[in-house]
């Protein structure tokens, strides 16, 4: 496969997106806010302290697409839901318990964006995978003709996913359903700094001990973080009382907020997932 270059702006920065004047309409049929579910309370209190979110690289199976040569591929991403707060409980069930929810508008400024479903038996499959193969496996007389798609397909491979398949997780892989994840995808541009970071993991270093140092390799580069202000939190959510007291305790002894009025208003965002899956 080709690798893109991406020295133009086709990729998502890891920076606060201007204002703009044009305003947010609320959506009515989804939820008005993006949420990122972790495994742990530990990911959730460096999530608030370090006030951003840090993307990992992430194996996705694209065999849907009979792309020659290539059944997977690898890249650093951050993954959020776009679901009602009282639906939760399934897709918590598969990515955690924790979560933090931010408000729409904002993840919609800083260019997250929702991924394409794709029908493997549709026209729109059809023509991706052809032109796909095309361009990735073009002879050295043809590859300056397809250069100039290069960015725009790679971009489009890392933002689709089936409606259907099979997912690693730590049980080993599970079928899913991903159209009801509602998923929105945050990327960030690593060709657009200086670093060493690759966007997509060579075919021969596909493994989780490769993800792992890649992602370490992105902990240390702070532009490449999705940032963001205390403020455009809209939800916390713990499993239990306990581990709400417990992080409580650890927003001020790290002094997250920068004042007592921020303290308490982001406490008051803080809700019991065990509590709440009464009513739901």
């Amino acid at each position: 496969m080709t690798q893109a270059t991406h020295t133009d702006n086709t990729v998502i920065k890891a920076k606060e997106a201007p204002q703009t004047n044009q305003s947010f309409i609320q959506p009515k049929q989804s939820a008005n806010v993006l949420f990122k579910c972790m495994k742990k309370l530990d990911y959730l209190k460096s999530t608030l302290k370090m006030k951003a979110i840090v993307p990992r690289y992430y194996e996705e199976k694209i065999n849907y697409l009979n792309i020659k040569e290539t059944d997977k591929i690898a890249f650093p991403m951050s993954c959020f839901c776009d679901i009602h707060l009282n639906k939760l409980v399934h897709h918590m069930g598969n990515y955690g318990f924790f979560a933090i929810g931010m408000n729409k508008d904002w993840g919609i400024r800083q260019g997250i964006q929702p991924i394409h479903y794709i029908n493997e038996y549709s026209a729109l499959r059809k023509d991706f995978s052809s032109i796909f193969n095309h361009a990735s496996h073009a002879s050295d007389d043809q590859r300056e003709k397809f250069h100039a798609y290069n960015n725009y397909l790679l971009m489009d491979l890392m933002f689709m996913k089936p409606l259907e398949g099979k997912m690693m997780t730590d049980e080993g892989d599970k079928h899913r359903n991903f159209h009801d994840e509602k998923e929105w995808r945050f990327i960030p541009n690593v060709n657009e700094v200086n670093t060493k970071l690759p966007l997509l993991i060579p075919q021969q270093q596909m493994n989780e001990k490769s993800y792992g140092s890649y992602s370490e390799g992105i902990q240390k580069r702070p532009e490449l973080w999705l940032k963001f202000e205390l403020s455009s939190i809209k939800y916390i959510i713990v499993t239990d009382k306990s581990s709400k007291m417990e992080l409580i305790n650890f927003l001020r002894d790290n002094s997250v907020a920068e004042n007592e009025e921020e303290f308490f208003d982001l406490v008051s965002k803080i809700l019991v997932f065990n509590d709440l899956r009464e009513d739901w």
